[in-house]
């Protein structure tokens, strides 16, 4: 891979010979120096007038290094500006996540303090404009987890048990991909009430994102997740659905109990209906 100090360098050239780039922040785990090796890549932000307009272009990345594939994403959001982002991969593998975002980005965290992902840790390459220099300090930590309310914790709970329903009917029939798809997305309602089961103990726990360090963050809970994932085969599918239920209804028990928010028992009848569908019309 890309010896990441000659790439960022190389980054910077760039942005300095850019007019319409005023500013070139970095995050991520390297902005932090926390849980960096060897693999990690980098995440710039690429600010000024000119660095949204870089969106869709591929012949930028040339100018810093060959490149082995890009994918620019348009991040549009309705509460606030969704800067456009470009996610590439050099030649030789290093991967390094673009924001291309106007200088209202820094405006904005200047007037009303830094986002999250500024607050957990950024270090300005260079800046123009000045504005950087007056942003708050970053404190590299956990960031705080909002508990969720009564609605929230009802309706993950309503979706996984309706998601549990519908895998045994495809499972039966044999239709592997749609059972195994229905799976995962159990397994990402399950995601989310891990963490907000994780956010129950008495210290705080950096639940991370999309699963990443699990293990750390779960303990003793984490040996039951990998019974949750399944072959391509129907049995299996049936047996992991049954395991991701198991834990689920466990976890979700647990984290109602520390938030007092109602459980849903579910947990019996669900599978009551997932053995009488599979059994009756899969199982050979």
């Amino acid at each position: 891979m890309e010896d990441p100090r000659l790439l960022l360098a190389r980054v910077l050239d760039f942005a300095e010979h850019h007019e319409g780039i005023e500013a070139v922040v970095q995050t991520g785990s390297r902005a932090r120096g926390l849980r960096v090796d060897s693999l990690s890549d980098l995440d710039i932000e690429l600010i000024g007038p000119g660095a949204p307009l870089l969106a869709g272009d591929d012949e930028w990345l040339a100018a810093i290094a060959p490149t082995l594939v890009s994918i620019h994403l348009d991040n549009e959001e309705d509460d606030e500006p969704g800067w456009p982002t470009c996610l590439a991969v050099f030649a030789e593998g290093r991967k390094v996540d673009f924001t291309l975002a106007g200088t209202e980005r820094l405006v904005a965290m200047r007037e009303h303090g830094l986002d999250e992902l500024y607050g957990r840790g950024y270090v300005v390459h260079f800046d123009r404009t000045g504005i950087a220099a007056e942003l708050s300090p970053s404190h590299p930590t956990p960031p705080v987890r909002e508990a969720p309310d009564a609605e929230d914790f009802e309706v993950n709970q309503r979706e996984f048990w309706f998601e549990a329903t519908q895998v045994p009917i495809y499972a039966a029939r044999g239709d592997l991909w749609p059972a195994l798809s229905r799976l995962a997305e159990i397994r990402d309602l399950m995601l989310t009430m891990l963490e907000w089961y994780a956010a129950t103990g008495s210290e705080p726990v950096d639940t991370w994102h999309n699963g990443h360090h699990i293990a750390e963050w779960l303990g003793a809970d984490h040996s039951r997740i990998p019974e949750t994932f399944a072959r391509y085969e129907a049995d299996d599918i049936i047996r992991a659905l049954r395991a991701a239920a198991d834990l689920y209804a466990d976890v979700a028990t647990a984290t109602g109990k520390a938030l007092a928010l109602p459980v849903l028992e579910l947990h019996d009848r669900v599978l009551a209906h997932v053995d009488a569908v599979y059994n009756a019309n899969g199982r050979r």
